[in-house]
């Protein structure tokens, strides 16, 4: 699997401004032995066409449900349950197969705030690559804590691969370089003629790459202004001298950005 395919498109993006699994803020409620059936409204696909859907849902007992909840450690309620059955029956698949897929990846993001919080320079990047395995690449050598938080979450995650990696640090931590992205986003989103605006960073070319949309082509002194907007507006999110280490690339479109989906930064 390349690292474009880990990551989606647009490439290599980091999982910053979206939980790798939005649970819905949960679905509460009383659990009981009932099906009920699950319409989804009709809404236009990406390719213009009408798509509806429905799926049987089958809620599961107060005995079966906390059966559960004993068995994976990494399920934290009645109403993270419910979610993993209802994307369970969104998927077509068991309610087992949503378990192992995605209640991991809540655990796996604590773990690896934990280690930030211990020690905020050490985390270089992170991925889910999988249902089943992810990395955290370091910028030194990895600690004793941030070997015993992965551990911890290796011990309550035995079906999770997590590949280990260390390298050269870059001259900025994660942290930073998801401040450095909303920065940008925000600074250009404020300039005149801007409608829209996807803002992500590139782990390959060690870049934060903006995609800017405006109604018609812009000067080159307006490329350049907006240029600078990012620089200045990633500098005040982090540290001043964060645009020697960590590039802006800007582009400006025509077309519509809507639909490009975990790349955008909030708005």
């Amino acid at each position: 699997m390349t690292e474009n395919e880990r990551r989606g498109s647009p490439k290599n993006r980091w999982t910053r401004w979206y939980m790798w699994l939005a649970y819905g803020g949960g679905i509460l409620g009383v659990i009981a032995v009932v099906v009920a059936i699950v319409t989804m409204a009709a809404a236009p696909s990406r390719d213009g066409e009408t798509v509806a859907s429905h799926h049987n849902m089958a809620t599961l007992t107060p005995h079966d449900a906390a059966a559960l909840i004993r068995q994976h450690p990494s399920i934290n309620s009645l109403a993270e349950l419910n979610d993993l059955q209802f994307i369970a029956n969104q998927e077509g698949i068991t309610l087992d197969e949503s378990i192992a897929r995605h209640a991991w990846g809540d655990d796996f993001s604590m773990m690896v705030t934990v280690i930030e919080d211990d020690d905020p320079d050490s985390v270089v990047d992170t991925a889910i690559t999988s249902g089943s395995s992810a990395w955290i690449k370091f910028s030194g050598s990895i600690s004793g804590n941030a070997r015993k938080a992965i551990d911890k979450f290796k011990s309550e995650n035995p079906h999770v691969e997590v590949s280990l990696q260390t390298g050269r640090d870059p001259g900025f931590t994660r942290r930073e370089a998801d401040e450095a992205v909303v920065g940008a986003h925000f600074a250009v989103m404020a300039e005149d003629g801007v409608q829209d605006s996807v803002t992500y960073y590139d782990n390959d070319t060690i870049e934060i790459v903006v995609t800017v949309q405006m109604a018609t082509p812009p000067s080159g002194e307006k490329i350049y202004s907006l240029v600078k907007a990012a620089e200045r507006g990633a500098a005040e999110a982090t540290r001043p001298d964060i645009t020697d280490s960590l590039t802006i690339s800007l582009s400006v479109v025509q077309h519509d950005l809507t639909g490009t989906g975990d790349s955008r930064a909030p708005n």
